[in-house]
């Protein structure tokens, strides 16, 4: 899945998570099949910073910054999940129990302890 702008990215920096940030933009840079991609690291305060990219870096694979294997990962869009269906359960058979039955149970543990 290739990260487009808007998206929100989980930048693995040495293997480890490390920051997120939000694609600002993505512009053909005069490389050919490389970008100019403007991040917004979302930490406090957000910086922008571009990055020159190529295409495969944008959709997970490895490279290196300085020898620093650097990695970005889009992150899941809320509400993108699906959640998972729960099985029915056979509650005919289960047993009921009124409030008034627990506090009456409380009221007679009590007694017993006082006593």
């Amino acid at each position: 899945m290739r990260s487009t702008i808007g998206d929100v990215v989980a930048i693995y920096i040495d293997n480890k998570p490390s920051v997120y940030a939000r694609i600002e933009g993505i512009e053909p840079d005069i490389k050919h099949r490389w970008y100019q991609v403007r991040l917004l690291f979302l930490g406090f305060p957000p910086q922008e910073m571009s990055w020159i990219l190529k295409e495969e870096y944008l959709e997970g694979s490895l490279f290196t910054m300085k020898d620093i294997p650097i990695q970005i990962i889009p992150v899941e869009k809320p509400g993108s999940y699906k959640p998972q269906v729960r099985k029915k359960v056979d509650d005919s058979r289960a047993e009921v129990i009124s409030l008034d039955q627990v506090r009456a149970k409380r009221v007679k543990k009590s007694s017993a302890d006082e006593a």
